[in-house]
């Protein structure tokens, strides 16, 4: 008896620990400094985007208080926009920084372009992430914000990465963009946590992940079960753009090939980037990453 007792401890020790490991990797990751991220981007082969964020752009910063915390951002104007925005979600670890190598792709389409470090990350507050859970409201906010500075009339798109993806996906469920181009996203978070335990755990996810969920949902009020983009993609009729890498090792290509087979609007597309890592498209083959891009959005502007 002392000795199943023992082990139930060690049992109950072990879980604890690696429950509190899953969740501190996904709410309160590793996080680059800007420098960091600048120099990153240099070396991707970005040098000209980051020149003309420090050198060209007319730059203005805003802060926005949503629920609670306060985003930090920028809105970077485009003299040739005929109002048409631009709103751009970072994925986790990083900031804006890293979404200005898609700045320069909308900016020269002629968009206004808004880019903010999400809740947690950069300069914005937040003691911590829930993936795309919180920060969906969050981009509302956003949103609502970009139509007062450019009018109820401006026509308004969303690109996200990874995390900022999914975080784009779940908003469709508060607001209805012109496009959405979602870069390597989960389909569903729960799903994405029983991958990750498969992977990283070596552990049935049925002995890990309900505890889990109660504790993301008792101390985070972050609930797993139910922050899902492929159900909010499911109920929306925006035109979605998928990008995704055949060999990402942190979300599986899959995941977008379930949400673009749900998708309603006709103008959806789908494209895999082969041999392409997490958040890696753009920079394995940019010029057909722009390319791709490019033709979605202008085709979503003939309408």
């Amino acid at each position: 008896m002392k000795i199943l007792l023992i082990l139930f401890v060690i049992y109950a020790l072990v879980i604890g620990y690696i429950v509190y490991e899953c969740l501190r990797r996904i709410v309160r990751p590793a996080m680059h400094e800007e420098s960091e991220l600048l120099e990153n981007e240099y070396r991707n082969g970005f040098g000209s985007a980051i020149e003309a964020y420090k050198n060209e752009w007319k730059k203005e910063d805003f802060s926005l208080p949503s629920d609670d915390v306060v985003l930090s951002g920028e809105i970077i104007r485009n003299p040739a926009s005929q109002n048409k925005t631009v709103i751009i979600c970072h994925g986790q670890k990083v900031c804006r920084i890293s979404s200005i190598k898609y700045a320069q792709m909308f900016y020269k389409l002629g968009y206004h372009v808004v880019i903010y470090d999400e809740r947690h990350f950069g300069r914005s507050t937040g003691k911590y992430s829930t993936l795309g859970q919180n920060e969906a409201k969050d981009l509302k906010n956003v949103y609502e914000f970009t139509k007062k500075t450019f009018g109820q009339d401006c026509r308004i798109g969303i690109h996200g990465e990874s995390m900022g993806a999914a975080t784009a996906l779940l908003s469709l469920k508060y607001i209805k963009p012109a496009f959405v181009v979602a870069d390597c996203p989960f389909s569903d978070s729960y799903k994405l946590f029983e991958e990750f335990t498969i992977k990283n755990v070596h552990l049935p996810p049925i002995l890990i992940l309900p505890f889990v969920a109660l504790i993301a949902k008792h101390k985070y009020d972050y609930d797993i079960r139910n922050t899902s983009p492929i159900a909010a993609v499911r109920e929306s009729d925006v035109p979605i753009c998928f990008m995704h890498g055949t060999s990402d090792g942190l979300i599986k290509c899959e995941h977008s090939k379930a949400m673009h087979e749900v998708c309603k609007n006709k103008k959806s597309r789908l494209h895999l980037f082969e041999g392409a890592d997490h958040a890696r498209s753009v920079v394995t083959d940019p010029q057909r990453y722009e390319q791709l891009l490019d033709a979605f959005v202008l085709d979503c502007e003939n309408t």
